[in-house]
């Protein structure tokens, strides 16, 4: 009989966030350096076409190479569950010999669900709601069959099946319901998937690792595939397949692909002519919006020949570090040589949709100039970019594990995310869609425009600096600063919390001499009042105002906007009567008639300035009571 207790999940499979903090220092100088570099324009990059923009497939590279190493952990080897304690529940299957669970009819589950040891899994005419993931590994077996399998999910992959060891899973005529996002599957070892007439509400991420398999016979949507190791892959009569060809160090790969839609037969493995150096298997029948793309990792040969390339997604791995720039989503080449100096990729006759950028270990790239559908990194690796432009036609812009990644004066049509252990920096610029830290990591934003605030998840952190746009402002006066300085945890809580913030100017003669404005407020403030900064005394120009934030530990974040003061009216008595003073007509096109209500005889100067200050004209007048100009 299967056991359900509660568990503490990422005793196994998570990162503690104090573990985070002993292995990730803050890199304060890094950040302090590359936002002192921004760039103030963006108008020296090319400009993305934003008809031919798609945004409907996520890689999700990050949380299939990265789960891998966590499936690897010895911990899949307990067969002892019995010691961890959590808020959810955990469904096990295996904790005693010959165990089964059955599931038919309604059920509801607010937890993951182990199936390990010789456990066996079956759902039968059920409708099952799972919030957690599926983890089938050891001899596990999982059966599905005339059911509906939702796993309701708050952001995109949040849910994953897992299968390693000798684990099995086989799905038929089934509906699997992941609250129409992008989901993960993963199989490692020699485990196997089998599905058959599936319906997926959702988009699948998918890749097997060692010599496990996947199998997928008539499916309304297969999903993406990764292509890699010594895995191998089937697909019959099924609908929507992007295949990812990874292309290892040394291999060496001269083709031609199909042409995309419809492909009645396609074979890709060591005996394909032009092939060397993959050990992977990938078979098709009677598939339909069949998608091509490639991913080339440094130290690989790759030529392509009259071909429609969905997308290639460039790998980055064991020490790497190259600058990359000029690369633009939604190119032809006829003959196209990739500037890029650690691998050989030549493209003849050929269409790219979507360039995307994949950073492993502890390699580190530079971006800039690039229109590209999605950047990641992972491992310890480090990536900075600069006039970036990420359409999301490959997925988004995100960092994970322990890497950093920095993103300055660039542009994302899609959303942006710091996972694992990670650390994003997204300064002066701007966002389409949603920005999100979920488990252990620290998304930073400054300077730049969102949607929304961003917003943390699990153990993640969200930090938002934003000087808000100043209206037009006068020396001799009180300027208002609006805007953010904010750190918010997740729901289950951080470390790193909010501290305090300065303000700060500066004349753009002198921009490395800062004069308080105030400073040591430790109010959170989300577009809100800031600060007021008193300009009594300034001469007329060009200033910038400096925000910096601060958290618990002391690390800072700044935020610089300029702004233009422009010179005060002096000598200026007001009249508060609105009577004395008539403006017609108002509103005036060409011509206006001032009249000036008065009690006795006056002597009157009247000057006229622009929206910008600049003085138009002025006169002196002796006037009479009631005397019109």
């Amino acid at each position: 009989m299967a056991r359900k207790r509660s568990i503490c999940l990422f005793l196994f499979f998570q990162i503690t966030f104090l573990n985070y903090a002993m292995a990730q220092i803050f890199p304060q100088q890094v950040i302090n350096s590359a936002l002192q570099k921004r760039s103030d324009s963006l108008s020296r990059f090319p400009q993305p076409n934003t008809s031919t923009i798609q945004g409907d497939i996520h890689s999700g590279v990050k949380q299939l190479l990265s789960r891998t190493a966590e499936l690897l952990h010895p911990v899949l080897n307990r067969t002892d569950f019995t010691s961890a304690s959590s808020a959810i529940d955990t469904v096990f299957v295996g904790a005693v010999p010959n165990d089964t669970l059955v599931i038919t009819g309604t059920w509801f589950n607010n937890g993951p669900i182990l199936v390990f040891n010789d456990g066996v899994l079956i759902f039968d005419t059920a409708n099952a709601t799972i919030l957690g993931d599926i983890f089938v590994f050891q001899d596990g077996k999982m059966f599905a069959n005339n059911s509906t399998l939702a796993f309701p999910q708050l952001y995109f992959y949040q849910r994953s099946w897992i299968l390693a060891n000798n684990g099995y899973v086989e799905v038929n005529n089934c509906t699997l319901d992941v609250t129409g996002l992008s989901h993960n599957l993963l199989a490692v070892h020699h485990s196997q998937i089998v599905m058959n007439n599936i319906q997926n509400l959702g988009f699948t991420t998918a890749s097997a690792y060692g010599q496990a398999s996947i199998a997928i016979d008539s499916t309304n949507q297969a999903g993406e595939f990764i292509l890699n190791d010594s895995a191998s892959y089937s697909f019959t009569n099924a609908n929507t397949v992007l295949l990812w060809h990874t292309v290892p160090n040394n291999a060496v790969v001269d083709i031609t692909f199909p042409s995309a839609g419809i492909v009645p037969s396609y074979s890709f493995n060591s005996g394909t002519a032009g092939v060397s150096g993959i050990n992977y298997d990938v078979q098709l029948g009677s598939c339909s919006d069949v998608m091509w793309a490639l991913m080339p990792v440094n130290g690989s040969d790759v030529t392509v020949n009259g071909s429609t390339i969905r997308a290639i997604g460039l790998w980055f791995e064991r020490g790497d570090t190259v600058n990359v720039s000029g690369l633009v989503n939604n190119s032809s080449y006829s003959s196209f040589l990739a500037p890029l100096n650690d691998r050989v990729l030549q493209l003849n006759n050929c269409s790219v949709q979507t360039w995307s950028l994949y950073v492993f270990d502890s390699s580190s790239i530079a971006i800039t100039g690039c229109i590209v559908g999605e950047v990641g990194s992972m491992g310890r690796s480090y990536v900075v970019a600069q006039g970036v432009f990420c359409d999301g036609s490959g997925g988004y812009y995100w960092t994970n594990d322990t890497s950093f990644s920095i993103a300055i004066s660039s542009t994302v049509f899609t959303s942006i995310r710091s996972q694992g252990s990670g650390i994003f920096v997204f300064g002066y610029g701007s966002v389409n869609g949603s920005a999100a830290a979920i488990g252990n990591s620290v998304l930073i934003v400054t300077q730049s425009s969102l949607p929304q605030d961003p917003i943390p998840y699990d153990n993640g952190v969200a930090w938002l600096v934003n000087i808000n746009p100043i209206p037009v402002s006068y020396v001799n006066s009180t300027v208002a600063i609006n805007g953010s300085a904010w750190i918010d945890q997740g729901p289950s809580g951080a470390m790193m919390d909010f501290g305090s913030y300065d303000l700060y100017y500066s004349t753009s003669l002198n921009p490395g001499t800062w004069i308080p404005i105030s400073s040591g407020s430790t109010t959170e403030v989300r577009n809100a009042f800031l600060g007021q900064w008193i300009t009594t005394g300034l001469a007329a120009g060009a200033y910038n105002l400096r925000l910096n934030t601060f958290n618990n530990f002391g690390d800072s974040i700044d935020a610089v906007k300029q702004v233009t003061l422009l010179p005060s009216v002096v000598g200026l008595n007001e009249i508060e009567n609105e009577n004395v003073v008539i403006v017609q007509p108002n509103p005036a096109t060409d011509q206006v008639q001032i009249s000036f209500n008065l009690l006795t005889d006056d002597q009157i100067y009247f000057s006229l300035f622009d929206i910008m200050g600049k003085q138009l004209m002025s006169r002196n007048y002796f006037l009479n009571s009631g005397k019109k100009i």
